[in-house]
């Protein structure tokens, strides 16, 4: 299935059409520069106007005038530089008003490092601890205290997933939200 025909599914799921919400499909690389690019995280509010959602083809317009960001199970994909390069392009697309608001959950651990059995392409992924997670988003990728992040390890057993983990049915998510004070 292409990725633009859940879109489509989603407005016939919701009732709406692109007429009723006029907000475009953008497909787009996180980590990629011509959709995002880079710049720090907005402490005050963009002298640039929101833009029109019906004209977006890239993230760039959205810099600072997002206030709710939702990302699930995208982090563990990558390795731990590119999950930082990752975190500060949401980062600059986050409103700087109070309340403003990144969250979701991943694979994480205990320990932060990496996991010790590859995922299903073979890849040892970087996985987050709690502490770890926090320290990222409050004092690397914001100023530090101007955010409030919050963080749960959520363990949970797996046993569908023995032969993935190598044995294992023990597995952890890491439930959080970055939000702007």
């Amino acid at each position: 299935m292409r990725k633009a025909e859940f879109w489509e599914l989603g407005h016939k799921l919701f009732k709406t059409s692109p007429e009723t919400f006029p907000v475009p499909f953008v497909q787009a690389d996180g980590l990629d520069s011509q959709y995002i690019a880079p710049r720090a995280p907005f402490y005050t509010i963009p002298e640039t106007p929101r833009p029109d959602l019906k004209s977006l083809t890239t993230l760039t317009p959205l810099q600072g005038h997002v206030s709710a960001i939702h990302a699930t199970s995208v982090f563990h994909l990558f390795n731990e530089a590119d999950q930082l390069r990752l975190a500060h392009n949401l980062a600059s697309l986050l409103s700087p008003e109070p309340g403003s608001i990144i969250f979701g959950y991943h694979v994480g651990e205990p320990t932060p490092g990496l996991r010790a059995f590859a995922n299903s392409r073979g890849v040892h992924v970087f996985c987050h601890n709690a502490e770890s997670w926090t320290a990222m988003w409050d004092g690397v990728i914001f100023e530090k205290g101007k955010v409030e992040v919050w963080t749960k390890l959520i363990e949970l057993n797996r046993e569908d997933l023995a032969q993935v983990l190598e044995g294992r049915t023990k597995t952890y998510l890491l439930a959080w939200s970055v939000k702007r004070l």
